[in-house]
């Protein structure tokens, strides 16, 4: 690996941590980022190798299609990291499915929660006599580093742990393990252009009222993306909070 690859890849924990952390440089404010970045971000590339232009283009359907694809290999690399830890029901801390209208560490110039979105999930376990140790994230970096994926480890304290690792595909996945006891797995997709209000509507008119309510499943089980084809029926719920 050369220089240039091995800053690439730290940079880009980097800005993943950020992210993580809710401590990004620009803040959390959508209109200092546009304002950084300016206003000419068509050519630059998404997180899922696209255009604005290229994604904007697409019809709607697309767009929900291309989400729908995205949402089911997170769900697919979550799955495969909680297996590691164990295979037992999980809790759920956040579904994933419904796109966040929001730019982040991973926003490229131009983006903003109008035009742009990105996708995160998470799960949470209690194993007994779990309280934060630092060898608890050993399962975890053994995974990351079988399949090859650039990782970083940060603690904060002697009993709160992480380990970030970017899949080379997009997806970061993020194991906590806190003194709580409650340790956490999550993925975060990079940001990715598109129409995010209308696809907000469109996915989540979808989804029958309770749909995303689900109780501690097994990995691999998780709230069904719905199809196009199903029934478009307003979810006051899901899109006025």
């Amino acid at each position: 690996m050369n220089g240039r690859s091995r800053f690439s890849k730290s940079a880009v924990l980097c800005a993943a941590w950020v992210l993580l952390s809710m401590l990004s440089a620009c803040g959390g404010d959508g209109r200092q980022q546009e304002s950084l970045f300016g206003q000419n971000g068509e050519e630059t590339l998404d997180g899922g190798g696209m255009t604005q232009s290229e994604a904007m283009g697409l019809s709607l359907q697309e767009q929900f299609e291309l989400v729908r694809e995205r949402d089911t290999r997170m769900n697919e690399l979550l799955a495969e990291a909680q297996r590691q830890i164990s295979s037992e029901p999980w809790d759920w801390g956040l579904y994933g499915v419904i796109p966040t209208l929001d730019i982040n560490a991973w926003s490229v110039p131009g983006m903003t929660p109008d035009n742009s979105y990105f996708l995160e999930m998470w799960v949470w376990t209690e194993p007994e006599g779990g309280v934060g140790d630092r060898a608890d994230l050993e399962p975890m970096i053994a995974y990351f580093k079988s399949k090859g994926w650039t990782h970083e480890v940060r603690s904060s304290g002697e009993f709160n742990h992480e380990v970030l690792a970017d899949t080379g595909e997009g997806y970061f996945v993020n194991w906590k393990v806190q003194q709580s006891g409650q340790y956490n797995l999550g993925v975060t997709s990079r940001t990715y252009w598109g129409g995010s209000k209308e696809l907000l509507h469109a996915i989540g008119d979808r989804i029958p009222r309770g749909g995303l309510r689900i109780g501690p499943s097994v990995p691999g089980v998780h709230p069904e993306f719905p199809s196009w084809d199903d029934p478009a029926i307003y979810a006051p719920d899901l899109l006025d909070p």
